[in-house]
């Protein structure tokens, strides 16, 4: 019997997950990147007319074991799994894991595995042919993944994520305006 829960998460939660999004960034050696607030998470997942993410969380069904080790305020949430609706113009509709996290204290307990298939469930259910999601190759996670059944496209397919940043959006928009 497990000894936690997971839910869809709701507006009310949106402090407690952008505390855990925060020791994420940490974990990655990144404290520094979450860039949003609360407030941004609300209206982006809970107030709009077509939310731009869904998110489940984990919750320990006794609240006294949820006390992180970093006592970071997650409102009693372990863990969250952040996910979106993508386009595969050779498959179709995909969705994209952006986060998942346990706190640290509640990992091996069956948690992360939970939130993954939880966001493989709605995968399925939703007619996606396919789930993307990134991991840093340092991150011992990458073994969870592989027996899940993920590839590592890097390695098999030679694919590469790229991003551009807002500053490069809005230089390449300004440089599109003067020409």
């Amino acid at each position: 019997m497990n000894d936690f829960i997971i839910r869809e998460a709701t507006r009310d939660d949106c402090q407690g997950i952008l505390a855990l999004v925060q020791e994420l960034a940490n974990f990655e050696d990144m404290p520094g990147g979450p860039k949003i607030g609360p407030d941004v998470l609300q209206r982006d997942g809970f107030d709009v007319e077509h939310p731009l993410f869904k998110c489940f969380v984990a919750e320990l069904k006794n609240r006294e074991q949820s006390s992180n080790e970093g006592n970071v305020d997650t409102r009693g949430l372990v863990g969250y799994a952040l996910f979106y609706n993508t386009y595969s113009t050779w498959q179709g509709p995909s969705l994209y894991l952006e986060d998942i996290y346990v706190t640290p204290n509640v990992r091996s307990k069956g948690i992360g595995s939970a939130l993954f298939d939880k966001v493989v469930k709605v995968a399925y259910d939703t007619g996606c042919c396919r789930l993307d999601f990134v991991v840093l190759n340092w991150n011992p996670a990458t073994e969870f993944y592989k027996h899940k059944g993920a590839i590592d496209l890097t390695a098999t397919e030679k694919w590469h994520h790229y991003r551009l940043e807002k500053n490069a959006i809005e230089t390449l928009c300004t440089k599109a305006q003067e020409s």
